[in-house]
């Protein structure tokens, strides 16, 4: 920090409000402790990067972020507690929806539902043994003639906007499931060059997840062909975390517990079944209607 900082410049401003109303988060001590063990989250350095963070965020001015730190927060756990990390993520997250609108814009839960009905989408309500949140996708239930592949990107960038809330998630992480029994030639679209950049481009460097893992079930004998468009996108650790399980259930209970899953995967946690997540959605309502008012304002993608 530096002291000459001018008393009445913004960024002073920014300083002496956090030091005035900074209030240290409670955390459990479990999730406590292992932040400290996973994320380098001590008390002090918490402190210390989130101002830094915050100062990083005002000499942006073009940006308008929530001044709360638990939106914060999020990005800083995402990136170990670097601050100058956790800012880059920031500006790539908001960058992603001024300039691809059409799929990072969050839509509203409300104006999903003809999608939710698809039953394709399923963020499981208990946390498997690591305490990780469990998305299941299933690929066969995509019906292009009732939702877009757009649309369908959306209601999952809207499921990771709920989850991104969730301090034990960004402690703990995602895994992702994704059932690919039934895949025909018209959800090739799915996986062309375009999309799949842009998921992995979410994946990795922009949303303030810690994503743990992606388990493909059921792939088709092609599968080859699907990942070697994958693959030229990926990062080494990622490509560590992609796990092919075929049609063998058990070998996926290897890394998720049959007791927080579906028993469509030999699971005891009753039938796959979206409503109640959609209806834990709906009743967020309010929240994701706050989402679009912060970004980039002012800019336009050719500034950028």
């Amino acid at each position: 920090m530096d002291p000459h900082t001018p008393p009445n410049s913004p960024i002073r401003k920014v300083i002496d409000y956090f030091q005035d109303n900074f209030v240290e988060p409670k955390l459990e001590e479990e999730w406590q402790k292992r932040a400290e063990e996973e994320l380098n989250e001590m008390s002090v350095r918490r402190k210390q990067e989130l101002l830094a963070l915050k100062i990083l965020i005002a000499k942006d001015y073009n940006i308008v972020v929530p001044e709360d730190n638990d939106f914060l927060l999020r990005f800083l756990r995402a990136r170990k507690f670097d601050s100058k990390k956790a800012f880059e993520m920031i500006q790539r997250y908001y960058l992603m929806k001024l300039k691809c609108p059409d799929l990072f814009r969050c839509p509203l839960p409300s104006e999903s539902e003809s999608v939710f009905q698809l039953q394709a989408q399923y963020m499981l309500s208990s946390r498997d043994q690591l305490g990780r949140r469990v998305y299941i996708i299933r690929v066969d239930n995509f019906d292009s003639s009732r939702a877009t592949i757009d649309e369908i990107f959306r209601t999952n960038v809207l499921a990771l906007e709920n989850m991104a809330r969730e301090v034990e998630t960004q402690i703990a992480g995602l895994v992702v499931v994704l059932d690919m029994s039934g895949l025909a030639l018209n959800h090739a679209k799915f996986f062309t060059p375009y999309y799949a950049k842009k998921t992995v481009q979410l994946v990795q460097e922009t949303f303030p997840l810690r994503f743990k893992g992606f388990h493909i079930i059921n792939e088709p004998f092609y599968f080859d062909a699907i990942m070697a468009v994958l693959k030229p996108f990926l990062k080494d650790k990622m490509k560590k975390r992609v796990y092919l399980h075929g049609s063998d259930v058990t070998s996926l209970h290897a890394f998720i517990g049959p007791e927080v899953l579906p028993i469509e995967y030999g699971g005891t946690a009753g039938s796959f079944d979206n409503k109640s997540w959609y209806l834990d959605l709906l009743a967020n309502e309010e929240y994701f209607q706050t989402i679009d008012k912060f970004g980039y304002h002012g800019v336009s993608e050719t500034e950028t």
